[in-house]
């Protein structure tokens, strides 16, 4: 179980000056597929395999109509306020249900992670990820932030303030929004990445975009994130990390570091709900939550699409 600590966010300009990653593989894909295949025609430590809904190991559509509860599909952890994520019918983009999360004026709600261990087999290398998000009832002081998302996280101690991350102990990614870098509220707030990596020590590597995630109304949010290469318990510079919001490139790092051992590798994506300031009566709803295993954005939207 991960904990998010309460502590001070500091900016990180983006830079633009980028280094390409190495396009080797970790030579683990071949067997992912076939227990991804595996794990979602039986089903492994108790978890429904929806992979299977999708009809392709590599393809999962968390389709929220096929579960009674987010529990069914989500291991919903580290609930500190008084509100339980639930299902709700009042907003959902298509179907019947969208996902409701609601803060009570606690500082988190709950990690909802979609585990890749339990529902496909194993820690994955590349994972595409794609969700619609509904913002509600927002008002931010300035630099008030909410994380939204988990894209992706690794739990353990490295993953979230409890200790420096070493490339075997966790990592993680939280996006989300926030009243800073002149946010054009009522209107919306920009985006940023959280993350703890190699190259960070004590807290997250905050970093704000220019990016827009408009309140009271629906966003598509993209993210597409690729562990790095390792040798000989070595991280390599070559992990990529990037975010799309309403279509538009959001943030981008072609340079990270992660890992340095197989099972440190991408364990979770998934929605999350934690205020840095005051979140009191807002709401964020979640709907059309997909995602792509060993795939990047074009590949993964153009499988999407053609299903």
């Amino acid at each position: 179980m991960t904990s998010d600590q309460p502590v001070t966010e500091h900016d990180r300009s983006v830079s633009n000056d980028r280094t390409n990653g190495a396009e080797s593989g970790l030579g683990r894909r071949s067997y992912l597929k076939l227990a991804g295949s595996a794990a979602a025609a039986f089903g492994v430590s108790g978890v429904a395999g929806s992979a299977a809904a999708a009809g392709d190991g590599d393809l999962i559509s968390v389709n929220y109509d096929d579960y009674s509860a987010p529990g069914d599909v989500y291991d919903v952890n580290d609930v500190r306020g008084s509100h339980q994520p639930e299902f709700v019918t009042d907003r959902a983009t298509t179907g019947r249900q969208s996902l409701y999360t609601a803060f009570t004026g606690d500082q988190k709600i709950a990690n909802c992670e979609y585990r890749f261990p339990e529902h496909v087999g194993d820690y994955q290398d590349e994972v595409y990820t794609r969700f619609k998000i509904y913002p509600e009832n927002f008002t931010l002081n300035q630099d008030d932030t909410i994380r939204m998302f988990w894209g992706p996280l690794t739990n353990g101690p490295g993953s979230s303030g409890g200790g420096n991350t070493d490339g075997t102990n966790g990592w993680s990614n939280a996006i989300g929004f926030a009243n800073r870098n002149d946010s054009p509220a009522p209107e919306g707030y920009k985006f940023f990445s959280y993350s703890y990596h190699l190259d960070n020590t004590g807290s997250g590597d905050f970093q704000m975009t220019d990016a827009v995630v408009r309140m009271d109304e629906w966003n598509e949010i993209e993210c597409h994130v690729k562990v790095n290469s390792y040798q000989n318990g070595q991280a390599n510079a070559d992990g990529v990390m990037q975010y799309w919001v309403n279509g538009e490139l959001a943030f981008e790092d072609t340079s990270m570091r992660f890992t340095t051992t197989d099972d440190n590798r991408i364990e979770a994506v998934g929605p999350l709900g934690y205020v840095v300031g005051d979140a009191s009566n807002a709401a964020l709803y979640y709907d059309e939550h997909e995602i792509c295993l060993d795939m990047g954005r074009e590949e993964a939207r153009a499988a999407l699409e053609s299903r």
